[in-house]
């Protein structure tokens, strides 16, 4: 519990195009928010938190087969295909990293 009495998020997700997040992040950690994932435009950037500062983090502690770069890859492919065909991938990538 947070000094608000709720439960911190378990992940923030920020998308930086015009504006920089980067100034929100003390505030995250404050109220324990254990995972940030922000995009800038070009790249999706994991951050987990250690201790009171985050550091960058080359996959997802939220889900671990998740990397910076496959993130990355499914982000800009949502926008060159059909969202019936990106979803397909997703849940065919998703479905090999939960095999029984």
């Amino acid at each position: 519990m947070t000094s608000l009495g709720r439960s911190p998020s378990d992940l923030i997700i920020e998308i930086d195009i015009t504006s920089p997040s980067l100034n929100k992040f003390p505030v995250y950690a404050h109220i324990g928010v254990p995972e940030v994932r922000r995009y800038d435009g070009t790249r999706v950037t994991f951050f987990i938190l250690a201790g009171e500062d985050y550091e960058t983090a080359e996959k997802s502690r939220a889900l671990p087969a998740l990397t910076s770069s496959v993130a990355t890859d499914f982000l800009e492919a949502s926008t060159q295909l059909k969202s019936t065909v990106w979803s397909r991938r997703l849940r065919d990538w998703a479905r090999q990293i939960i095999k029984p």
